[in-house]
Order: C-alpha cells, then structure tokens, then sequence
C-alpha cells in the first residue's frame, strides 16, 4: 500500500492506496480506537477487484488531531472523505466503514449520495437509536458512549494510563488482544494513541456526535426520505449488535438493506474474522 497525505478542510489527513490502478474504488473507514491499518487483513481479498482508498479518519492514526469539538462531527468528517475523492478524480465509490468510520459513512450517504454506489455499515446501529437505549442496556454494551461524552473527566483519568485503556478497549473478543500483540498491531495502534491530542481527539469525536451529529440524525430521519443506497449490513455473533433486528430498525431510514451476522467473532470483526468481511463486501457487489 502507498503511503500519501493531502491536506482538506484545514487538516491534514493520511491515506494508503492500493489494489488495480484505474479499477472500480473501494473506500475503508476504520473505526475506533484504530486506524487504517485495521483494514489489512480485509484488503488482500479486495486488492484484485478494486483500486483501494483506506483512509484515517481525522483524529486519528497519521491524520492531524485539531482541538475542538466542533471539529469531530460527522458531517465535517464525511466532507474530508469526500475531499479525497475529489483530489483523487475519483467520481464514486464502494465506501465501507466500521464502527465510527460507518458513521461518517452513513453521513456522506446524506450529503453526498452521488459519491456511493454501494454502502457497508459493519457493526453500528444508528446514533439515533442507541441513545434512545435505557440505561440498563447502554450499560452492557455502550458505557464508553456515555463515559466518553462527560467533559474533562475521561481525559483526566486515562491520563498516564493510555496503554491500560487502549489494552482494555481492544481485548473484546477471544484471544484478540494476544493476536493483535503477535502481528504487531497493537504496537501501531499504541503509537498512534500516545501521539500528542489522540485521546482528546477521540474523546472529541464522541463528544461532538452528541452535542452536533444526534440531533442532525433525529431531524433527518424524521422530515427526510429513506436514502436509496444499496447497503450491506454486517454484525459479529458476539458483538454490540448481536440479538437485535439489524435489519427491521436500520429500515427506518435506509430502503434497501441486505443483513449478515458473522459468526465467532466480536466487535472488532475485521481483526478476527477478515477474510469473511472482504467475501461478504465483495459478495455484495455482483
């Protein structure tokens, strides 16, 4: 993969391409705590079918890390990606994101739906919807959406402690953290969370989808029509999303949606279970 930086919206942003030069494009958001680079065990079964475009999202990875909440929302992330494409003379793509990445996703599917072709959103339900949990719920499986939007106290007590929280956010699953330990991974992904404002910046991110992103989300869903685009969901058996009718609520905004629940992994199913993702996007395309 080649290594690039571009500068858009006043930030500078990291990116990797790959895969057949003039192919169709292929675009990879990651999620959180991660970056690109969460993508490598995807991209070999994609990289002989599409020109990839992996990017990391402001805040995160190699990208500038700005101060300011208003600087995370959604709709100023989807406009970096759409920055991209635009410097890249790219007309449109098969954009996929996971966890936050599939938000700003969802996000360029309302601005700038002529960009997609086809939309993966891997492991998310809509904001809207996971606000409206009880707190009983929330507590199971989205504490770090609460924790994470409180101000000055998060970064007060990760402080010193960012290797521990990092370790914590990326052991769930099976044996993940040892396997991300034993390909060098974490080690990336360490690095890129001690670098000066990344964890303000992700907390940022949370917090800006609360205060700006939330309310957006509610009004659109409520005054707009259904988006058109062609969507695959995908969801980990042992995930955030697991037991929960994907489909039927993700139908409330999105007309046309195609569900697959991956079996034996966790959240974080593009580090356990890789190669099933790609065939699943590529499955999605034909």
């Amino acid at each position: 993969m080649d290594s690039h930086y571009t500068n858009i919206n006043g930030v500078k942003l990291h990116y990797v391409t790959g895969g057949i030069e003039n192919g169709p494009v292929c675009l990879l958001l990651h999620g959180f705590p991660e970056s690109w680079i969460t993508w490598r065990k995807v991209i070999p079964s994609l990289e002989n079918h599409y020109k990839i475009v992996a990017v990391d999202l402001r805040g995160y990875g190699d990208s500038d890390k700005p101060e300011g909440i208003e600087n995370y929302t959604n709709k100023l992330m989807a406009s970096d990606i759409a920055g991209i494409l635009a410097e890249l003379k790219l007309a449109s793509a098969y954009v996929v994101g996971h966890d936050r990445g599939a938000r700003v996703a969802r996000r360029m599917a309302y601005d700038y739906p002529e960009l997609i072709n086809r939309l993966a959103l891997i492991e998310i339900m809509p904001m809207e919807y996971v606000y409206s949990l009880s707190a009983e719920e929330a507590a199971k499986k989205y504490w770090h959406w609460v924790f994470q939007v409180v101000p000055d106290l998060p970064e007060t007590l990760i402080s010193g402690k960012e290797e521990e929280y990092l370790k914590f956010l990326l052991s769930r699953g099976d044996g993940l953290f040892d396997r991300l330990n034993s390909d060098g991974s974490w080690h990336e992904y360490l690095s890129h969370w001690k670098k000066p404002g990344a964890v303000k910046a992700a907390l940022s991110d949370y917090r800006a989808s609360y205060k700006f992103d939330l309310p957006e989300y509610q009004e659109m869903v409520e005054t707009e029509d259904k988006l058109n685009i062609d969507t695959l969901l995908l969801w980990a058996e042992k995930g955030n999303l697991s037991g929960l009718p994907v489909e039927e609520i993700w139908k409330q905004s999105l007309n046309n949606v195609t569900g697959y629940e991956l079996k034996n992994c966790g959240h974080y199913l593009l580090e356990e279970s890789g190669e099933e993702v790609a065939k699943c996007i590529l499955k999605f395309d034909k």
